[in-house]
């Protein structure tokens, strides 16, 4: 099966991945493992704490490496209830009853992507889209550190300039005007050799490249000169916002000491986690609502309550709590999720 078949199998079957579009998830390939097993064929998988595992097509015996059955699944056990992987060096073996095909995902990179998308669809509706744009935010190592929540202000943010071969982006020693990034083009990074005091190239940047961020970060002087070697265009953000975004405090947090006085005063917890991770132990009294189901079910909540919201590690229920609070849903997020909850009294079963 090539990879686009697979892919809309995949969302045609698994409702948690019916909101991304295919372009996102083609582009995103390292959220998931794919794997082809012909009848009989076996494989030995763990993960990650949280990881999971999804059958697309066909149908697979899932037991530990001691030979202990564990149940037998097809695509429309793991549609709505992934299989919850092992943490290593744990692992699960997979065999393949008929000729199948299966997928481990990387839950925090899905989370992401997830959210990604939807800043993608608020950009898209606001009248200011451009997938070029978006594709190369996500690829930024700049803006990968963002948290998800200020993604689309950033992207919003961005211009696109045109630049012609021979023009100097930014000049050394001089300050830096905004933080840009190559679109379409090549340019030249020139430095100063001090013996000869002469520019000398060290590097060429293509579509994709970063220019100036550590420079804005550090509020220091151009340390080189960036100059294009052929027509092209640029996106740029000022640097006051470049600042302003990147040095924006996180969405709000509580630490676990502060979420226990919370439940003692009846906040309603929530779990966004899968239903098996769920079910495998959970904070007393939360109710499960996972991630890629919470803006349907946002009738379920009360704009009147106050709402703690939790994962494994934080990441999934970070992303939750800014979905919520953007319908004035007052949700906080517990910071290291789960596994930073020492309460052992409160979690069940």
């Amino acid at each position: 099966m090539i990879i686009k078949e697979f892919i809309k199998v995949l969302k045609q079957g698994h409702s948690m991945f019916h909101s991304i579009s295919e372009i996102a998830l083609t582009e995103s390939l390292q959220i998931f493992r794919a794997f082809e097993l012909r009848e009989g064929e076996s494989v030995r998988i763990g993960g990650f704490a949280g990881d999971l595992l999804l059958v697309v097509m066909g149908r697979v015996e899932a037991a530990s490496i001691r030979g202990e059955k564990i149940r037998v699944l097809a695509p429309e056990d793991t549609s709505d209830k992934p299989l919850l992987l092992p943490e290593y060096p744990q692992l699960i073996a997979i065999t393949a009853l008929e000729d199948s095909y299966i997928c481990h995902l990387d839950i925090d990179a899905y989370s992401y992507l997830l959210a990604f998308e939807d800043a993608v669809k608020d950009v898209k509706t606001s009248g200011r889209y451009d997938f070029d744009l978006v594709k190369a935010m996500s690829a930024s190592t700049a803006f990968r550190r963002l948290p998800i929540e200020y993604i689309e202000d950033a992207i919003k943010s961005i211009k696109e300039e045109e630049v012609k071969a021979g023009e100097e982006i930014i000049s050394d020693g001089k300050d830096i005007k905004a933080f840009y990034m190559i679109a379409s083009g090549k340019a030249e990074v020139l430095r100063l050799n001090p013996e000869s005091g002469e520019l000398e190239k060290t590097d060429e940047l293509i579509s994709g490249d970063e220019i100036g961020e550590e420079a804005i970060i550090m509020a220091a002087k151009s340390p080189c000169t960036v100059r294009m070697v052929e027509d092209g265009t640029v996106f740029a953000m000022d640097v006051a916002k470049f600042r302003e975004i990147l040095q924006k405090p996180l969405l709000e947090e509580i630490v676990p000491e502060v979420a226990r006085a919370m439940y003692n005063n009846g906040y309603q917890f929530v779990d966004v986690r899968f239903v098996e991770e769920h079910e495998e132990s959970h904070i007393k009294g939360s109710i499960n609502v996972p991630l890629f189901d919470i803006m349907k079910r946002t009738v379920e909540f009360d704009k009147d309550k106050e709402y703690v919201v939790y994962c494994r590690s934080g990441r999934r229920s970070a992303v939750a709590a800014f979905k919520l609070r953007q319908l004035n849903i007052h949700a906080v997020s517990l910071r290291g999720g789960i596994k930073a909850w020492t309460d052992n009294d409160l979690l069940e079963p």
